[in-house]
């Protein structure tokens, strides 16, 4: 067994770095339109019908034609699972293990694929595709780490007693994965409950179907048995409903909408007569994130660090930042500076290795952002200014800063999505603390400052799942920070996190009294 380390991110200042990306693009685009098949123990599923997806950035071109799986389709993988899940779940669990690290090592070597294909289909720029394929591996090689610690169990023998606390796997885990981490969350929705001897049936993202069909076939080739594993594309409202309600389902992995997260709950509440389990889910639904920026803050450090935060990946993340929580005392001097490093944004083609704002993933975000625009017009402090040629090309969206003093207002209660920020003044940083809490959600908080009370007093105060001080609130490392929030973020589950692959297995006690009362030696001949 290797030991874990994260991989580092390569470094696209140097040209070695960059020499792959236009050819590789150009590969990758000499495949479209990518048909993405419904697979049941392997064998593809003919004549679905299908649904087409466009590159957000050129949607001219159609990158991808996913197959709408259906009850049948998912009654069959069911039937294969229960077949071989015992197959799977008895292996020699340092097998289930060793399959993992070479699922992390395939990703590794497939990588620029990789990255090339999620700019294409989702419109991340290469940095971000890396820094997603990347966090894909981590996923692999710390939940084979987690899961060889796991797998032992605990012994407390006494005289004449045996005492043994292990796990068993769960059974069939549904994954109903997102679009905005379209290798880093399937990965590790996916590589969690396998290592650990469930089956899983995965309905990837719409938006990124032929990343999880690419995903899905390194997981096969790595060793996982192609009957325990099945892919299943289609649309949430459909195939991803069916897998929620399925009584054969142990385990819903979801990671999307407060919306549908919520529903998702609420139908794994629902006992049903023919039921024999408590159907458990894993819902991460998203955030309403802010930065607090002290009075005695670096400012210079808190303009990028919010930079980043808000707009990296077009604030398509559900740990973006949000809202902006300045204190008075550098109120003016912190929104002149934001401002103006908002305005030096490059927004462009995510082709293009210096554009910083890329497309909004469909029409239907882009409208939606419009709306709360034109909503709130009044109360916009900036909003960048989109070519002619961005209008037409593909999902573009402009940055906007908003400047808000309702708390009620949506600009301090309701997730985007999307490359919006607001920002509040406060008087003091008891109030920071106040408001920034006053969320239904609790996913990523951050704070700037210099003060080590205040810092103190936060880190005891602040609600947020993941807190970070001096730093910016996305970008969370697989083992170093643990990702998931609670209230209406999620239930709690930390992703990257000691604690995460429990949440697929029971945790059983046996025990033994060794006395052997009457034991005689002819009961065994």
């Amino acid at each position: 067994m290797q030991n874990f380390y994260n991989e580092p991110i390569r470094d696209f200042s140097k040209e070695e770095n960059r020499k792959w990306i236009f050819p590789t693009i150009q590969k990758i685009r000499g495949s479209f339109p990518i048909v993405v098949p419904a697979i049941v123990g392997g064998e593809e599923i003919k004549n679905l019908p299908k649904e087409k997806h466009r590159n957000p950035a050129k949607i001219e071109e159609i990158t991808t034609e996913y197959s709408l799986s259906d009850r049948n389709v998912l009654e069959n993988s069911i039937l294969i699972s229960k077949k071989y899940f015992s197959n799977w779940s008895g292996l020699d669990p340092k097998n289930r293990i060793s399959i993992l690290w070479n699922v992390g090592d395939l990703i590794l070597e497939n990588r620029n694929e990789l990255s090339a294909l999620i700019l294409l289909e989702t419109g991340k720029t290469i940095p971000e595709a890396e820094a997603d394929v990347v966090e894909a591996i981590d996923f692999c090689r710390y939940y084979a780490k987690e899961y060889e610690r796991i797998f032992q169990g605990q012994r407390i023998d006494l005289p004449g007693e045996e005492n043994f606390y292990s796990y068993k796997p769960k059974g069939i885990v549904g994954v109903i994965s997102p679009w905005n981490f379209p290798a880093a969350i399937l990965t590790g929705m996916c590589a969690g409950p396998l290592v650990c001897g469930n089956v899983v049936l995965l309905k990837p993202a719409e938006q990124s179907s032929a990343i999880g069909l690419y995903i899905y076939r390194l997981f096969l080739k790595a060793g996982v048995p192609k009957e325990v594993f099945h892919f299943l594309p289609g649309n949430g409202e459909d195939i991803g409903a069916e897998i929620v309600k399925n009584t054969d389902v142990s385990v819903i992995n979801f990671t999307g909408s407060r919306e549908v997260g919520i529903s998702i709950l609420k139908e794994c509440g629902t006992f049903r007569p023919d039921s024999r389990r408590i159907k458990r889910a894993l819902c991460e639904m998203g955030g309403k994130n802010p930065i607090i920026v002290d009075g005695d803050a670096d400012l210079d450090l808190a303009v990028e660090g919010a930079l980043q935060s808000a707009f990296g990946f077009q604030g398509q993340k559900c740990s973006a930042l949000s809202k902006l929580i300045v204190l008075d005392s550098c109120y003016e001097t912190f929104k002149t500076r934001f401002l103006e490093a908002v305005a030096s944004l490059k927004i462009g083609s995510p082709e293009i290795l210096s554009s910083k704002i890329g497309p909004v993933i469909t029409e239907e975000s882009k409208q939606r952002l419009e709306k709360i625009v034109a909503d709130h017009k009044s109360k916009i402090l900036f909003q960048a200014v989109l070519s002619e040629e961005s209008k037409t090309e593909g999902h573009y969206f402009a940055p906007v800063v908003f400047e808000e003093q309702d708390w009620n207002s949506e600009l301090a209660t309701k997730e985007f999505f999307g490359p919006i920020v607001a920002l509040f003044r406060v008087k003091n940083f008891s109030e920071a603390i106040d408001k920034a809490n006053d969320s239904d959600y609790a996913l990523t908080a951050g704070l700037y400052s210099r003060n080590p009370e205040h810092i103190e007093e936060a880190k005891r105060k602040i609600e947020a799942g993941n807190f970070y001080i001096n730093r910016a609130i996305t970008g969370a490392i697989v083992e170093r920070q643990p990702f998931g929030g609670f209230k209406l973020s999620g239930v709690g589950a930390k992703a990257g996190g000691p604690d995460y692959l429990k949440s697929f297995l029971e945790p059983i006690t046996i025990t033994e009294n060794t006395m052997r009362r009457g034991f005689t030696a002819d009961l065994i001949q």
